[in-house]
This record gives C-alpha cells, sequence and structure tokens, in this order.
C-alpha cells in the first residue's frame, strides 16, 4: 500500500486467519464457539467456520457494510475451503473481489484443501480478464514479457529454455558455485533473496554464506516450537544440549568450539569444560541451564554463545523468536511454550523485520518481491514452485543450473490448465 501511496485511512490489510480471529472475538455467540483469549492456529479451522456463521448473521452483516465499501482478497489460489467459506459469507455483504493465480498455488501438501479454480472460485466469483502490465518488472520489461510466455510450457508439462531467456543463467560447476554467485550478489543494489526448496536446503546455503544471508521462518516453524517444549517439560541436562544444538544449528563457526564430544557429555550429564579462556564464559553458562532450567539462565547462555569469536547468526529469524519468547516467559512468568504462542501472535501482525539479505523457499517468497533472485537448483521445484521462484525477482534473476534446458517439470496437486484463466499481453 505504500508503494502506490494509498492513504491508511482508507484501508486495512489483514491475513483471513488474524481477521477471522477477531470477529469471532467479538462475536462468540454468533460464532457458535468457545472463543481463547489467545488464538491456537491449530484451531484455525474452527475459527474459519465460526467466522463464516457470525457474517451469516443480520448484525454481522450490518456491520460489514458500515465498515468497508469493498474486500479484496489477495493469493487466492492458496485460500483453503474453509477460509473460501468465510469469504464467500462476507462477499453476500460487502462487494469483494478476490486475486490469484493457480499456476501459484503450492500449499498443496500436508492435508490442505485449497480452492479448486473452476470448482468452488468461478461458480461464486465470475473471471474478469485483464490485460498484462508487468508493474513488478519496470527495469526488466523483457523478463516479465518472458514469464508470461512460459506459462504455457508449465501448464503443459513442455521443457523450459533458459538460454535464450532474459536471465543470468549460470552452469553449476561444483556444489559450492552457489556460495561464489551469492557472494558476488551480495555486492548489488537492492533486497537479494537466495531460494532454495525446503528450510534444510536454506539452513545449509546461509550457513556456507557465513551469516551474511539470513533464513526466512514460517510463522508456525517447528524447531522453535520444539525447543520450547524441551525447556519446559524435560530434564536440565537435555534442555542444555538441546539449547547448544538449536544455537549450532542456526549458525556457523560455533560446532568448532563446542564439539559432538563434548555436546554428547553435556547431555549425558558429565564433566562439560573446556581449557580455551575465550570460551570459558559461555560453557559457564551452559553449565548453569544444565545446573538449574531458568528464562534467565537460558538467555544468558543464548547471549555468551552468540558472542563468542567467529561465530555468526544466519538462522536470525528463529534465533529472535527464541530470544524474545525467553524474555517474555521471563518478565511474564509463564512458559517458554505460551511466551513463543505470545510471539508469534504479535509477529502475526505486526509483521516481518525487514531483511535485504535473505535465504528463504517459494512457499514463503510467494506474494513478495526482491530486487534480485537467485535460484539455486530449478531442477527440484514443480512448475507451480519454479514459476513463483522466477517471477520473485523484479530487477534480475539468475539460476545455477546443469543445463540450460530445464526438462518439464511436474504440477503439484494435480494439473489445473483447464481452470486456470488467461492472462493477455497488451
Amino acid at each position: 500500500m505504500a508503494k502506490f501511496e494509498v492513504p491508511r485511512d482508507q484501508v486495512v490489510v489483514r491475513t483471513i486467519d488474524s481477521w477471522a480471529f477477531d470477529l469471532i472475538s467479538h462475536f462468540p455467540l454468533l460464532a457458535e464457539l468457545d472463543v481463547p483469549p489467545s488464538p491456537d492456529w491449530n484451531r484455525s479451522a474452527e475459527y474459519h467456520r465460526g467466522a463464516a456463521t457470525a457474517a451469516q448473521s443480520q448484525a454481522v452483516r450490518k456491520m460489514l457494510r458500515l465498515s468497508y465499501d469493498m474486500v479484496l482478497v489477495d493469493e487466492y489460489q492458496d485460500c483453503l475451503i474453509d477460509q473460501h467459506g468465510l469469504v464467500v459469507a462476507v462477499a453476500q455483504a460487502v462487494p469483494t473481489t478476490v486475486l490469484g493465480d493457480p499456476l501459484q498455488s503450492l500449499f498443496n501438501f500436508g492435508g490442505n484443501q485449497p480452492v479448486d479454480w473452476a470448482i468452488h472460485v468461478l461458480p461464486t466469483f465470475p473471471l474478469v480478464e485483464v490485460d498484462y502490465r508487468p508493474r513488478r518488472w519496470p527495469e526488466n520489461e523483457a523478463l516479465g514479457t518472458w514469464l508470461v510466455e512460459i506459462r504455457e510450457n508449465l501448464l503443459q508439462g513442455r521443457p523450459i529454455d533458459f538460454s535464450t531467456a532474459p536471465i543470468a543463467l549460470v552452469r553449476r560447476d561444483d556444489a559450492r558455485t552457489f556460495v561464489r554467485i551469492c557472494f558476488r550478489a551480495l555486492k548489488l543494489d537492492g533486497a537479494v533473496a537466495v531460494l532454495g526448496q525446503f528450510r534444510n536446503d536454506c539452513v545449509s546455503a546461509a550457513s556456507n554464506l557465513q551469516g551474511t544471508y539470513s533464513v526466512m521462518e514460517a510463522i508456525d516453524e517447528k524447531v522453535p516450537a520444539k525447543l520450547a517444549s524441551t525447556i519446559d517439560t524435560k530434564p536440565a541436562a537435555q534442555v542444555a544440549k538441546a539449547l547448544v544444538d538449536f544455537a549450532i544449528n542456526a549458525s556457523a563457526g560455533l560446532a568448532g568450539h563446542i564439539p559432538s564430544a563434548k555436546r554428547v557429555r553435556l547431555g549425558n550429564g558429565q564433566t562439560f569444560t573446556t581449557t580455551k579462556d575465550e570460551l570459558k564464559s559461555a560453557y559457564a553458562a551452559i553449565n548453569n541451564v544444565r545446573s538449574k532450567v531458568s528464562p534467565t539462565a537460558i538467555r544468558a547462555a543464548l547471549t555468551e554463545i552468540a558472542a563468542l569469536p567467529g561465530v555468526t547468526i544466519h538462522c536470525r529469524e528463529a534465533w529472535y523468536e527464541v530470544t524474545r519468547s525467553i524474555a517474555v516467559a521471563e518478565t511474564d512468568d509463564c512458559t517458554v511454550a505460551e511466551a513463543l504462542l505470545l510471539t508469534r501472535n504479535h509477529a502475526r501482525v505486526a509483521g516481518r523485520r525487514p531483511s535485504d539479505r535473505i535465504v528463504t523457499r517459494p512457499l514463503l517468497a510467494k506474494g513478495l518481491e526482491y530486487d534480485h533472485v537467485v535460484i539455486l537448483d530449478p531442477s527440484r521445484y514443480s512448475a507451480q514452485e519454479l514459476y513463483v521462484a522466477l517471477s520473485r525477482g523484479a530487477r534480475s534473476v539468475t539460476v545455477i543450473a546443469e543445463s540450460p534446458v530445464l526438462a518439464a517439470r511436474r504440477m503439484a496437486g494435480g494439473s489445473p490448465e483447464e481452470s486456470v484463466p488467461p492472462i493477455r499481453a497488451s
């Protein structure tokens, strides 16, 4: 909204989930739900259905008409069926437009049920064809045009030829080709995103890049949640080892200071010491956690670990989430798991901390825009992941591949070509 100079007092930007929870919090009886003070996002489907029920009442319909002139729902290709039910209910009260592209649908996993364009969307929201205008690519219109041209190839399962594309194609010489390319990209003006496929890919890449890029995390990432549960429920020795393991996976340079054999001794309750003066304060702080688990001791240990020579943190979002949750647990006298829930709920409202050097994956980068994108391995992507990855860079896209011609990509979750609306180039 800021980019297009839309006044803040004329628009409200929310996620469907957070908006639904606010609605049922104000109208729990109409939602027919027992609404908790803080959202439990494992119950999000219940919240969607409850909000849809409330939105169909006369009182809420009147409130919606008085509150909004129009509702716009973006990224609708990943709207879940329960969310769709809420949007349909809102559309009965307020003029509603949904925007989406099935070729960017990425939520076909883990039991998710995103809407089907032909079955769910078009019967309720008639198709409006719009002329293509490359708004994201004013400095590289050729890239924007090419991305539209390859849509049909992706939908029909045809190979993609990068050799004539308006991108930078880099032949993968060895496993560290990406390191050279990503270090070179640090000199570029503007935001740079390095794209892997899974979290482990991103963490490994960021580790090799020595903290110059930060890993973007899912809002419900399991790693901090698992650590929080361990802190709250496990014996002190296990907590101390889990804390060190988390720190090692989130950083580069730490494993040399606390080698595997010593981590085993730490977890087994055996002697955990060092003869190196520069490491003694960190070892002492970790031993304090093993002696008595407390938010104060854990916070001190993480602070000492991060300050060790040669240590760089690349999982900065996860690190911040954990340290923030520890601080909340310390001040609010609650469990770390409860504090993590509060921290995440705040992040859902406040948004992410901006970073102009990020390692992420299409699932998290979808809907976001960067000046430059480096794709680590396009051969691992589905058709949708590839299209999302290629379309994130506004000024340049660099693809690291073993061949200039990429074999046909599979459409994840089926083949929606018949339900994909056409895009016309103007």
